[in-house]
């Protein structure tokens, strides 16, 4: 039969009571209470608070009633074939105490894993089942760095998705800041906070009510952070000569990746199967994977060009990545750039001024695309082919402003015959205005 005992494991004045509980030769267990008391006031012998004051018969009633809710709860798992251990102990005093008890799907990092788990049944940006591929690898991405934070600053304490509020999220950004993230990545891992935490609501995971006002933080660039390569840069990428043939597959997608303006993705997924004719012109289509938007791009003549020397050889985007930057090294792309240099590993290092080639990633075909045609295809056009959802996100995203706009409609005015700039008014008499 089980025997229990309360026990003191110091002689301080703000001593721990502990429960010692023998359920056998082999098994028992130990756990503190909750409840401190001070060793001048312990009954040893009998292991109760000396009763002489009413906190301290308080205590003892309190410790009376412990004892009588492990015991029930040890009867009633006897039955049902409960494995006891320290775990079981601590949930009872947790129980009895009005603790929430922490569940595995409490913990942060468990419940990130539990949503990568289930990443084929999740609704995406397409109104489908099943996350990207890019989606998944960004939360294993933030799982991880969670880890770090985890291990470098909580000392290997687990967060618990019921403490994530205002004040955490604000230490957590800080540290992403003082680690030298980039204001995307730390904009994406606070939205995967709040993404984390209202899923795991949806399945009765206790979180703070000050989720619902967690800010997410936006990255404004400024022109010299756009990174795109010019007319003269793709001509000198075109002829560097290179030596490897991973090397030369790799500038063919450059190159073309530039003049279609599509993301990494889905420039490196097309195949022939894309290439269509549409009234005597030669045109790409595809589905995008991030928008499932259907968009047709036509071919220039330097496009045509790359395509009928034979489209290059499928490859991943880790490789593109990693393989332009050869290129652009070759190509003697090197101009002091401000960027972030990547690692083979595909993460970011210290922000600051590098080579060009340096900084080059699959990005910048979509980039080169907007900006090297921003001014001569019309901005609804381009918005259409690079998919972005306004117009204030496309000026943004290629460094431009409103103001850019409003030179170029000057530009074009100016270019109209005096005919053409003389505004048309009807006269309306007072007659006919009433």
């Amino acid at each position: 039969m089980a025997t229990l005992k309360f026990i003191l494991r110091s002689k301080n004045d703000n001593s721990n009571i502990f429960v010692r509980y023998s359920i056998n030769r082999e098994t028992r267990l130990i756990k503190k209470t909750g409840f401190i008391i001070d060793a001048k006031d312990w009954n040893e012998e009998k292991a109760i608070p000396i009763q002489r004051g009413q906190e301290l018969k308080t205590l003892k009633i309190k410790l009376e009633k412990l004892a009588v809710f492990i015991n029930d709860a040890y009867n009633n798992g006897v039955s049902a074939g409960i494995d006891f251990t320290n775990d079981w102990l601590q949930l009872q005093i947790d129980l009895f105490n009005n603790k929430i008890p922490v569940i595995e799907l409490d913990i942060l990092t468990n419940y990130i894993q539990k949503y990568i788990d289930d990443a084929p049944y999740k609704p995406n940006a397409k109104k489908e089942l099943g996350l990207s591929k890019g989606r998944v690898q960004n939360l294993k991405l933030f799982k991880r760095t969670i880890e770090k934070y985890e291990a470098e600053v909580l000392k290997n304490k687990k967060i618990i998705i019921r403490d994530i509020n205002l004040q955490f999220v604000e230490k957590y950004k800080n540290w992403l800041f003082s680690k030298d993230y980039s204001i995307n990545y730390v904009g994406k891992n606070i939205a995967n906070i709040t993404t984390i935490c209202i899923d795991a609501s949806k399945n009765d995971i206790e979180i703070s009510t000050q989720v619902k006002n967690i800010k997410g933080v936006s990255e404004s660039r400024e022109p010299e952070d756009i990174i795109f390569l010019n007319e003269s840069e793709q001509e000198l990428i075109k002829n560097a000569t290179l030596l490897r043939e991973s090397l030369i597959n790799a500038r063919k997608w450059l190159l073309l990746g530039c003049l279609i303006g599509q993301r990494g993705g889905d420039l490196l997924n097309i195949t022939d199967k894309n290439i269509k004719e549409l009234n005597g012109m030669k045109i790409i289509e595809l589905k995008q994977q991030k928008t499932g938007k259907l968009v047709a791009i036509p071919l220039l003549p330097e496009a045509i060009e790359i395509i009928e020397s034979g489209l290059p050889y499928k490859i991943s985007l880790v490789r593109f990545n990693e393989y332009i930057k050869d290129v652009c090294e070759e190509a003697k792309l090197t101009e002091p750039t401000k960027g972030r240099e990547k690692l083979k590993n595909n993460q970011a290092t210290t922000k600051g001024t590098f080579p060009k080639y340096k900084v080059i990633s699959s990005h910048v075909c979509r980039r080169s695309f907007a900006t090297n045609f921003y001014g001569r295809i019309p901005t609804p056009v381009l918005m259409n082919i690079t998919a972005h959802g306004s117009e204030r996100m496309f000026l943004s995203y290629i460094g431009k402003t409103t103001y850019d706009n409003a030179y170029q409609m000057l530009e074009y005015f100016s270019k109209l015959t005096p005919k053409e700039k003389t505004p048309i008014l009807d006269v309306v008499h007072k007659s006919q205005a009433k």
